[in-house]
């Protein structure tokens, strides 16, 4: 049924997971109609839309199956479906771990390649679906610099590396067994992002931090932690690989360094 969206995707080069993420989607979308794709009108696609909204699905996960279902009927059916309009997206404040916290999640992890992910995670900003594709040729140590090959949009960026972690990176490849060509192997080619959200999960309960730990949220913390020292929000931007600087300035609304100086017109009263 949705050969002819495979074969798009494919032809556009989406990513493997957007093509996934669009299939799913237009799936859910047919079971909710109980239509064929054919038959489909705006109407329809409008009250799937709301019956996210009413499940309380994020705005993002709303716009992305309006992205994925206007792909598919508008895109490739040639069908009038343009005519909804996508959620304005949320400005919510990004939570981020302070240095305290980070350094009690290495400090509660004593296996040197669960406690390299966590540190790299952080120390490079990299994204989890990037993190688990480093490859030792990707490892510049005498520049500290990281290559992230086709990362988010297909493109490729250069990151940061601290001495720390390229110590820790020295000394893992040591007394690692195995040769494999990836940073973080295993026997079927490198580690799932499953397991590395598994690392984080035991390392932030071992070390009594509370709220939930993801790998984004490092990466958060490493572009908040650069804004309060004083970097560009330009150099952030291309560490973190964001196309549109306005993600990389939603970052700004985290930090509150800049407020701390600042009285209350109540002290003067």
């Amino acid at each position: 049924m949705f050969e002819i969206l495979i074969e798009e995707m494919k032809l556009r080069n989406f990513s493997p997971r957007t093509r996934e993420v669009y299939l799913n989607y237009n799936r859910q979308f047919l079971q909710f109609t109980g239509k064929s794709p054919r038959d489909v009108s705006a109407e329809n696609i409008r009250a799937y839309l709301l019956y996210l909204i009413e499940k309380r699905y994020s705005t993002s996960a709303v716009n992305l199956a309006h992205n994925a279902l206007n792909f598919y009927y508008g895109k490739i059916l040639r069908k009038a479906v343009k005519t909804i309009a996508f959620q304005k997206r949320e400005q919510k404040i990004k939570e981020v771990l302070s240095k305290e916290e980070i350094r009690q999640l290495l400090e509660a992890t004593t296996n040197p390649k669960h406690r390299l992910m966590i540190e790299l995670l952080y120390a490079s900003g990299v994204r989890v679906s990037e993190l688990i594709r480093i490859r030792l040729e990707h490892l510049d140590l005498e520049r500290k610099m990281l290559l992230v090959r086709q990362g988010k949009g297909k493109k490729d960026r250069y990151t940061l590396l601290s001495e720390k972690v390229i110590t820790q990176i020295n000394d893992y490849l040591k007394h690692r067994k195995n040769r494999s060509d990836y940073l973080f192997e295993t026997l079927s080619g490198h580690l799932t992002m499953r397991a590395v959200q598994v690392v984080l999960n035991q390392a932030a309960k071992r070390a009594g931090i509370t709220r939930r730990v993801h790998p984004h949220l490092l990466r958060h913390s490493f572009a908040t932690h650069l804004l309060e020292s004083g970097a560009r929000e330009s150099h952030i931007q291309q560490l973190l690989g964001h196309k549109d600087i306005r993600t990389t300035q939603t970052y700004a609304r985290i930090t509150n360094k800049h407020l701390l100086g600042i009285e209350s017109p109540h002290e003067n009263l």
